[in-house]
């Protein structure tokens, strides 16, 4: 399978409320956008298209937030927007989200709230 479910996005879009998860534009108002998978498709796993690996955002692979997680990775992997092709558990990586701040995503399509240590804990 070369592309998450319906059901999958279905969820994706439901937990993300069709906003970027980056920037929290709504995807209703967006020329383009896009499932991202924070787990890179070129590192497949046996969970690349489960939930907890997509997310949504604005642009494709080369414009709007979702160009620039492709540009800055070291950023976006800071942010758990992408998630290390050596990890195959994106569900166990914070997410930094628009919408929420940090949380965890799993592979019901829900999220759950994760506070960030601090430099100092």
């Amino acid at each position: 399978m070369s592309q998450p479910t319906r059901r999958t996005c279905d969820l994706v879009d439901a937990r993300d409320e069709c906003r970027c998860v980056c920037c929290g534009k709504s995807l209703y108002l967006v020329l383009t956008f896009s499932r991202h998978h924070r787990h890179m498709r070129s590192h497949p796993f046996s969970g690349l298209h489960e939930t907890s690996n997509v997310i949504d955002v604005c642009g494709s692979g080369s414009t709007g937030c979702h160009g620039w997680i492709h540009k800055h990775p070291r950023e976006a992997m800071a942010n758990g927007w992408l998630v290390s092709g050596y990890d195959d558990q994106p569900e166990t990586v914070p997410i930094l989200t628009a919408q929420h701040g940090w949380v965890l995503l799993d592979n019901d399509g829900n999220w759950t709230p994760y506070e960030q240590p601090t430099e100092e804990s």
